[in-house]
């Protein structure tokens, strides 16, 4: 194998495409990025058996042929050098590399044993990718983070029509909203698992590419989901297995809420967590006659209070909640205002904007000793 590449653009792609490297790989051909040069088209590929990565890399083909070259090797060579042309030459596994008077060579593997990964065949769905950012971003902050129980870790697609309602759950709190789909050719009702890392993925991709939208298929028979943005694919397997029916746990009626800035609570909320360590990130939020209040108080540490002006209605209570669960809303909140409602101080908490209708973000509170 011969091909000629731009030093810039293999840097480029060469930091999106080891997103697909596993930091413990399990297998050892996976800690590697497959290179594949076939008639004129050159491509890196990179898979961790969970996401895989493929895209085409704009180079002159003066020889064909595959090989697995060190991801974390050749990613750091390669931002080392300096702009222009490189020349990636191949002999019996030993990659040569060779770029304005520098000249380094590597030891591949050959590619026979690299997986192979599912590749886009037609788009089933388009979606804009602002809108799709802002949506998944802020869904996928309630997703588990551990693989207790594997289902908890992905986010809900019910597509119905033209939209789709994304939720996800740790057990502790939910997010809901909704997407629009810009085209799509899926003619009946379909409820998939994505995983949120994948999700994440796709959502930083698409701020680095500044592509306008991206389509998407799904194998519901293998289980994958294929993901397109421009000469970029990204696959991901589905999570198998029953969604929590969330629907149960989503409170529809409240007897106290409260309005206020989203700016000003997140701020309130911020101080009171530095006091909130030493007591299990504990913070309280009081809810008076025009006013919230929020407080942390450790014995060890100190007390910090926050009262913000706010429009309330219904009962006066307190409520304690983990301050992260909290933080991470109110971090991807974009609104001015954010209105909170609650049954009760040990009921689920209903935070949302007051721009917005389909997002909503539900809260457990934490039962806590006077």
């Amino acid at each position: 194998m011969k091909i000629i590449v731009q030093s810039g653009e293999l840097k480029k792609y060469l930091g999106i495409v080891n997103r697909g490297i596993s930091s413990r790989p399990q297998l050892p051909i996976l800690s590697g990025v497959l290179l594949k040069a076939f008639e004129d088209e050159v491509s890196l590929v990179a898979t961790d058996l969970e996401v895989s990565f493929w895209l085409r890399l704009s180079a002159k083909v003066e020889e064909e042929g595959e090989v697995v070259i060190p991801a974390k090797l050749f990613s750091e060579l390669i931002s080392g050098l300096p702009s222009g042309n490189v020349s990636l030459s191949v002999v019996k596994h030993i990659v040569k590399i060779e770029a304005d008077g520098i000249v380094s060579e590597i030891v591949g593997q050959g590619a026979d044993d690299f997986p192979s990964i599912p590749r886009a065949n037609k788009a089933q769905v388009v979606i804009r990718s602002g809108d799709f950012r802002q949506k998944v971003d802020r869904v996928c902050v309630s997703a588990a983070r551990d693989d207790t129980r594997p289902v908890l870790t992905g986010v809900l697609w019910e597509i119905k029509k033209d939209k789709v309602s994304l939720v996800a759950t740790d057990g502790y709190r939910l997010s809901v909203d909704e997407l629009t789909l810009f085209k799509t050719s899926l003619d009946k009702e379909t409820k998939l698992i994505l995983p949120a890392r994948s999700l994440q993925e796709i959502s930083k991709m698409l701020g680095e590419t500044g592509a306008d939208d991206f389509s998407l298929e799904f194998d519901k028979n293998n289980q994958q989901v294929i993901f397109k943005v421009d000469e970029i694919e990204v696959a991901s397997r589905l999570i198998a297995g029953e969604f929590p029916p969330y629907q149960q746990i989503l409170p529809n009626t409240y007897s106290s809420k409260a309005l206020f800035g989203r700016a000003e609570i997140l701020e309130g909320v911020k101080r009171a967590s530095l006091f909130a360590r030493d007591n299990a990130n504990i913070v309280k939020l009081s809810m008076g006659k025009n006013e919230v209040e929020v407080k942390a108080e450790s014995t060890q540490v100190g007390t910090s209070v926050t009262k913000l002006p706010a429009t309330t209605e219904g009962e006066e209570l307190i409520v304690a909640f983990n301050a992260r669960y909290l933080l991470d809303y109110l971090a991807t909140c974009t609104s001015e205002n954010v209105i909170w409602e609650t049954e009760g101080e040990l009921k689920p908490s209903v935070f949302r904007s007051d721009d917005e209708v389909t997002w909503m973000q539900v809260i457990m509170p934490v039962r806590v000793q006077d």
